[in-house]
């Protein structure tokens, strides 16, 4: 008996384009709107990579980059970057922000290896040519190039990648990201964790809940733009109806010496010759542990040592020294003070003994033998005191009391 399949309904049959890859496909789906799920997937990807690069040109970090590049006059100051050493480069800024206690001091800088301004060369935007250092040392430093760094050559720029004085912060920011490609701009963002700086989130938020239309909202509008954070951030608590409240940040001050060290730590890894001028310090730092070995002390970081170093630990000569060969100068040009400042920290503090039990030991008395002797008349005894011959012996007698 055959069976009738005439009642049947059939699905309709459409043909969309793929959202990703914009081919065209067959599907009785009515939601369909990918050919194949890898190309979901790679649509998901995609999405997620377009929301890591918005963060990352929100960020105070790329306004910094668009800054830096504005100074230089060009984009190739970026050559060199991916997303790894765009990832150390903004954990570095970050650093920065950190020592100045975010904002309450403008002690430390970011200062180049080789000089942004060289003469014949300019110098890159790239973690391996900068370090934080003090400003006032950094000032001094100038455009001096003892070595090491990067830096590309100035006759060799590409003039399509000048940057023009008068370019906008937010045109720069896109050339940037353009140039170092968006993939690593992502990936940077991803690893480092970048986020929009507070002032930007706090602009787009309001750009999105005031009412054009509305005379008041117009007003606000029109001045955002000229507000300080603080009162935009008031501003916003106002609209939410919450009371309006400061950006509070757990600070802390950071010595130079501290600043300087972290950097030596962190150069060392690809100039190993510094690694002697870390053991020379770990060494002075460690006279002031009396309980651990050399090779502990070595292995400590920074954050525990730096509790236990006093705050004459380096003399200025000693800081600049430090400065200097962060720079690019010889480890050999500075070893003189290197000896001295080792010799200065080598009995700084006595160290402590470990504890040991105090053990009395008891001494025997002498053995005394006694030697018999003869009996003494009185006459005998009175003739052996008798040395002065003007003083007769008397004999005394006492009266019993009745």
């Amino acid at each position: 008996m055959q069976q009738d399949t005439s009642n049947k309904t059939n699905k309709a049959e459409r043909r969309p384009r793929c959202k990703h890859c914009s081919k065209q496909f067959r599907t009785i789906s009515i939601t369909a709107i990918y050919c194949t799920r890898q190309c979901k997937q790679n649509a998901a990807t995609a999405k997620k990579r377009v929301r890591y690069t918005e963060k990352a040109r929100d960020s105070a970090f790329f306004q910094t980059l668009a800054f830096e590049a504005q100074r230089a006059g060009t984009l190739e100051i970026f050559i060199d970057l991916d997303a790894e050493s765009l990832a150390e480069l903004y954990r570095l800024y970050a650093f920065k922000l950190r020592a100045n206690r975010f904002g309450e001091a403008k002690d430390f800088e970011l200062s180049h290896i080789a000089p942004s301004q060289g003469e014949n060369t300019v110098g890159l935007y790239h973690p391996r040519n900068l370090t934080v250092s003090p400003k006032d040392m950094n000032r001094c430093h100038g455009t001096r190039h003892y070595g090491h760094g990067l830096s590309i050559d100035r006759n060799k720029l590409n003039p399509r990648h000048t940057v023009e004085r008068g370019e906008t912060q937010k045109a720069i920011v896109q050339r940037i990201i353009k140039f170092v490609g968006p993939d690593v701009v992502a990936q940077a963002s991803k690893l480092a964790g970048m986020q929009p700086s507070k002032r930007v989130t706090v602009l787009t938020w309001l750009r999105a809940h005031l009412d054009p239309s509305n005379s008041q909202h117009h007003t606000l509008l029109t001045s955002l733009d000229t507000m300080t954070t603080k009162a935009l951030t008031a501003l916003k608590a106002g609209i939410e109806g919450k009371e309006g409240c400061d950006l509070k940040f757990t600070t802390r001050a950071y010595t130079q010496f501290e600043v300087l060290y972290r950097e030596l730590e962190r150069h060392a890894q690809h100039r190993p010759e510094l690694a002697q001028v870390v053991k020379v310090i770990h060494v002075a730092a460690g006279h002031f542990f009396s309980s651990w070995s050399a090779d502990v002390i070595c292995s400590r970081s920074i954050d525990e040592l730096v509790g236990w170093v006093p705050a004459d630990f380096m003399s200025p000569p000693e800081l600049q020294a430090l400065f200097d060969v962060l720079h690019g100068k010889d480890v050999d040009a500075i070893r003189p003070v290197l000896e001295v400042f080792a010799e200065r920290h080598s009995g700084a503090v006595e160290r402590i003994p470990p504890y040991m039990p105090i053990v009395f030991k008891a001494q025997r008395p002498a053995r005394v033998v006694a030697t018999p002797q003869s009996p003494v008349s009185f006459a005998a005894e009175l003739d052996a005191h008798w040395t002065t011959p003007d003083v007769i012996p008397v004999l005394h007698f006492t009266r019993p009391t009745v």
